[in-house]
């Protein structure tokens, strides 16, 4: 009799153990669906998480910017030959980036189910780093002194990046994980080395703003992406309009 309620006994144990590692397995497994629903939260749901004032701010931001590049760009360049959207001068430039190891700016594209939201605000702050290394190498050449405009610009790309990196938070996406990105990375001392003369470095300047120019439309259009209800600026629409040639 004893060793049949022992017998009882084991079994129900079995089945208790059997129990507990049943209700364990589910406990997980929705925990990993939960995880996985919020990590592919449809854009409008990270939209709504993000605050409309600082996409406002970012979108005001990114128009000012535009609208500077050309000022800062007479200012700072003096050489006739060397013209902002000048498709010409720009394919007879290429071989002198490529020698100046000039990296060229991330890929924008709207935001999509193929883009993420992630990876555009991403490549966002990595471009606008790349470009703020660039200007900063390019200032501290002796062959070309700095303006005014170039230090308000470079304060302005700084305020940007600050704003995108504030709405990568609201959305719960984590910016420290593209810090160590190479493509983020200007290669000091590669590029000041290369302004050997004045002439050089205006080039080095007008291939840099030319190229913070393209990429600012794509931030421009990439952020009317994010929502329908900014108002357009007649005069950057007008200017990346131009550019596309559209």
């Amino acid at each position: 009799m004893m060793g049949l309620c022992y017998c009882c006994n084991l079994v129900t144990l079995r089945i208790f153990f059997l129990i507990t590692v049943a209700i364990m397995n589910f406990q997980a497994a929705l925990l990993v669906t939960l995880v996985g629903i919020v990590a592919s939260a449809p854009i409008s749901d990270k939209l709504d998480i993000m605050n409309k004032d600082t996409i406002e701010q970012a979108h005001s931001l990114i128009n000012k910017i535009l609208q500077d590049i050309p000022t800062t760009h007479a200012a700072w360049i003096k050489s006739k030959s060397l013209t902002l959207g000048d498709s010409k001068a720009r394919l007879e430039l290429e071989f002198l980036k490529k020698d100046m190891y000039i990296p060229s700016a991330p890929v924008l594209q709207l935001i999509s189910n193929n883009f993420s939201m992630e990876t555009c605000l991403a490549n966002i702050t990595k471009g606008l780093q790349l470009h703020l290394n660039l200007l900063k190498e390019i200032s501290n050449a002796t062959t070309l002194a700095q303006t005014d405009q170039v230090k308000d610009l470079q304060a302005e790309i700084y305020e940007l990046l600050l704003l995108i990196e504030e709405l990568q938070n609201q959305a719960g996406f984590d910016p420290s994980k593209q810090a160590s990105d190479e493509e983020s990375q200007t290669p000091e001392h590669d590029l000041a080395k290369r302004l050997t003369n004045e002439y050089l470095t205006q080039v080095a300047a007008h291939l840099t703003l030319q190229q913070l120019q393209d990429f600012s439309c794509d931030i421009l259009r990439s952020i009317h992406s994010m929502t329908s209800s900014l108002a357009e600026n007649p005069n950057t629409v007008q200017l990346c309009v131009n550019k596309a040639g559209l």
